[in-house]
């Protein structure tokens, strides 16, 4: 059998084939080898050979300090230089049998293929080899199995020596696939960097703006460890006051006077004086503490302390109080306090059988706001939240009203500033230009109401751009967060004067920020941009530009990415419908790609943040174009474009994604519209199942934790009868059969032909996992191509790390079927 070499000849590998002997059905399997040309050997070093390692009882151990010290420096490469008990050492690019020459050291190389592959990797006359593949040991020997996903993998070999006439390093397989050794200073990015690379986890600012507090958190491969930390900054010298390795340290708070330094670690709470650093427990050891705030006096602290629930510790039935008695801790108790902090005196501040939640607490630091949750069935959204303030000098409670589509309250000056739903106090904040048009209650809308609850001033009816939230700091300078397109931002907002100022910083999706108090409301904000990893940056209302106080960028120098483009397309109805896509790597223009079609879940649209729970820089690594779109329905863009996310469930958005992806497709000739895949999550898992009963545009699809009848989620999912009190607002199976049936797609599962993958985790009680294995029970009973994967374990996201790997290469493999015809990566998940 003759087999073509010519391809990897020209990239400097070499390739050789033989005929391995006839199998029991006289069939031939043709091995093929390819064989690496070139290594980067560092070394000689005497302390690596394995004689040494294991007369120290630690040879595991030491190979893993080694790999670790690698795993933080950039993809080595020739010339690149380290130092060892004073010995200046540099990466040399050899051929093995040079290396094996020249003693006992390391080996580097990577393994690039753009399939899934498996093969072995095999030594010859090395002496000693101990391999590890992406910094995890494939073992001591000469031969290891490998089943690698796609993409690049990095591979180091701690070797004594060798016979250099008879070394080699090769790959044996028998599929046909193209993978090579290769030495190059730039990957494309992979799975594990995504979920490894450190990235800021906590952020608090101090009210003077002198402190800064970050902790970090990442993972390292090389000694399989969790690893984080936490720094204490002073501002003005840019330097590290104090640091916190590997502790569980959380919600970091300063007081107000600059003073302290506040932190949970555990079960207790922590004051650190920052004038001399003396630390005192003010809480010790007392489970189920709370979120907490400083009064503005920075004299007391009001916290949450939470009181479990044990009547069901000994039941043998469970007679349900209420639809939320399905939920997690809905028996407990969750009250609050008031600490002093100089005595350490503790004392209730809200008894009682109900819990509540703290608000806000006034700058007079004599009075403050708290919440608790009403069960309303009676109109939309079926729940309602009660605001009370509490007089800290009397403990008189003074309730306020009752208020359905509240999301936040807070103090601002002698009024209350209120983020709700456009339908808050009876539709306030509405402004739809139809009256058969409902407003979509997760597009946030700020609101001034009088301490009294009654006169409410709408802010935000014009102001398109969704609210998240508002920070107001001691001074009354208010700070939004929101969603705005596919884009999170920060405004500064004059409530006098109804102005919105957007801060000029370069993030494109906020993660979060802090606001201090001084005149000029410095802010504080980490997130990413699309083609940007995750930054730190501080500015002021007004600023032209932020300053970059901490860059993660150095963190992906080795990896490169495809560029990101916009494009935007009209719909027939007149609306801009926007969205991007992200190129492979390595994109030519002159080839055509497959393509995965990704859009929004809940009502939310699918931002530009770096990286997420749907890798779009990973996907196009593995050589495909990503084409996100953002349809009707989601907030963002204002209250008519949300508008259309009720009480419509996929009609509007379907119309969006099949006319978006056409346009896609017509004016792009590098787009195989042949080999169109889909995929959605929660809402966009349904969207995918209902677009496969109205199109057969797409080659293959994929809905993850997707809704397939919406009675069944509407009475299961844990939070079903809330969301679709907004999103099918006054819509019910007994009065709305036309929406109920007629938009489920279980109840259309016979207009399916389009190949489905559906995806769950089997502890999902948001949307139940029996949405997916009821519309798998349909397909298979129509003969339907479909496949259904549920990860052990795990709820509506997948969030195990190592089961997230599997989650992802499922729906990669899934693709890779039917979308570029190989089929090797489904058939061995599928073992």
């Amino acid at each position: 059998m003759k087999t073509s070499c010519i391809g990897l000849l020209l990239l400097g590998f070499a390739c050789i084939s033989f005929t391995a002997a006839a199998d029991t059905n006289n069939q031939s399997l043709t091995e093929h080898r390819v064989v690496a040309e070139k290594v980067l050997f560092l070394g000689p070093v005497p302390a690596f050979a394995s004689e040494a390692l294991q007369q120290s009882g630690k040879a595991d151990e030491l190979r893993q300090q080694v790999l670790h010290h690698l795993e933080q420096q950039a993809v080595p490469v020739a010339g690149q230089s380290t130092s060892f008990m004073g010995q200046s050492l540099s990466w040399r690019e050899m051929s093995p049998a040079e290396a094996a020459a020249a003693g006992p050291g390391i080996w580097f190389t990577q393994v690039q293929h753009d399939a899934f592959y498996q093969g072995k990797l095999q030594f010859a006359g090395l002496t000693a080899p101990v391999a590890y593949l992406n910094f995890q040991k494939l073992g001591d020997g000469q031969r290891h199995a490998l089943n690698l996903s796609t993409g690049w993998q990095q591979l180091v070999l701690f070797v004594d020596g060798g016979e250099p006439q008879s070394v080699e390093l090769a790959l044996t397989h028998q599929q046909q696939t193209d993978i090579r050794f290769t030495l190059s200073a730039k990957e494309s990015m992979n799975n594990r960097l995504l979920t490894n690379a450190e990235t800021i986890s906590q952020l608090a600012l101090s009210p003077d703006t002198n402190w800064m507090l970050l902790s970090f958190s990442g993972r390292s491969d090389a000694t399989n460890t969790d690893v984080s930390r936490t720094e204490l900054r002073e501002m003005s010298r840019n330097r590290i006051q104090h640091s916190w390795p590997n502790q569980a340290m959380s919600r970091a708070q300063f007081s107000p006077n600059s003073e302290y330094l506040s932190y949970v670690d555990g079960n207790t709470l922590w004051l650190m004086n920052l004038s001399d650093g003396k630390l005192t427990a003010v809480i010790q050891n007392q489970s189920g503490l709370g979120s907490y705030q400083w009064a503005p006096d920075s004299k007391t602290i009001i916290f949450s302390w939470t009181q479990p629930d044990k009547s069901l510790e000994q039941a043998k039935a469970k007679n349900y109080r209420a639809l939320e008695d399905r939920w997690r801790g809905f028996r407990d108790i969750s009250r609050l306090y008031q600490l002093d902090v100089d005595s350490g005196f503790v004392r209730t501040l809200t008894p009682g059988g109900d819990s509540s939640s703290l608000a806000d607490i006034h700058q007079d630091n004599q009075r403050l706001l708290y919440t608790q949750r009403r069960l309303d069935r009676t109109v939309a959204p079926h729940a309602a939240t009660a605001v009370f303030e509490l007089d800290l000098a009397t403990l008189e409670h003074r309730e306020i009203g009752q208020f359905r589509h509240l999301n936040q309250i807070s103090y601002y000056r002698d009024k209350l500033l209120v983020v709700g739903g456009p339908n808050f106090a009876d539709g306030a904040g509405v402004n739809l230009p139809s009256a058969d048009l409902i407003a979509n209650d997760y597009d946030g809308q700020l609101y001034l109401m009088d301490l009294d609850g009654q006169h409410i001033q709408p802010l935000s009816k014009d102001f398109t751009p969704s609210i998240s939230n508002v920070t107001v700091n001691g001074r009354g300078q208010v700070i939004a967060l929101v969603n705005e397109a596919d884009r999170s931002a920060l405004y500064s907002v004059d409530i006098n004067r109804t102005r919105y100022q957007k801060l000029a910083l370069s993030l494109d999706v906020i993660e979060r920020f802090a606001v201090a108090n001084d005149r000029g409301a410095t802010v504080v904000a980490a997130g990413s941009a699309v083609a940007t990893p995750q930054q730190l940056e501080l500015i002021r209302p007004g600023q032209r530009r932020p300053t970059v106080l901490h860059d993660s960028s150095k963190l992906y120098q080795h990896i490169q990415l495809g560029e990101v483009r916009d494009f935007n397309v009209e719909n027939p109805e007149g609306d801009l419908i926007q969205g991007r896509y992200y190129l492979p790597p390595d994109f030519d223009a002159s080839r055509t790609y497959p393509t995965i079609v990704y859009y929004y879940g809940g009502t939310t649209t699918v931002n530009r943040q770096f990286t997420g729970r749907y890798p779009f820089h990973h996907w196009a690594a593995n050589g495909y174009i990503v084409y996100v779109v953002q349809p009707r329905g989601t907030i963002g863009y204002g209250q008519y474009f949300s508008a259309l996310h009720v009480n419509a469930w996929g009609q509007y958005t379907a119309d969006d994604i099949i006319h978006a992806t056409k346009e896609f497709v017509a004016q792009h000739d590098f787009v195989d519209g042949a080999r169109l895949g889909n995929i959605g999550a929660s809402y966009g898992g349904f969207m995918t199942m209902y677009l496969a009963t109205q199109t057969d545009l797409f080659a293959a699809s994929v809905s993850h934790a997707g809704i397939s009848a919406l009675s069944s989620y509407w009475g299961q999912g844990w939070w079903g009868f809330l969301y679709s009190g907004v999103a099918s607002r006054d819509s019910f199976p007994w009065n709305n059969h036309e929406l109920y049936v007629g938009q489920s797609p279980l109840y259309m599962a016979d207009k399916i032909n389009t190949p489905l993958l559906l995806i769950t985790g089997d502890s999902d009680v948001n949307v139940p996992a029996g949405e997916s294995q009821q519309m798998f029970t349909a397909l298979k009973l129509l003969g339907r191509e479909v496949a259904l994967v549920e990860i052990p374990g795990e709820d509506h996201h997948i969030i195990d790390r190592e089961k997230r790997y599997v989650w992802w290469d499922h729906l990669l493999a899934w693709f890779d079927l039917h979308l570029k015809d190989e089929a090797e990566w489904w058939h061995y998940l599928s073992e």
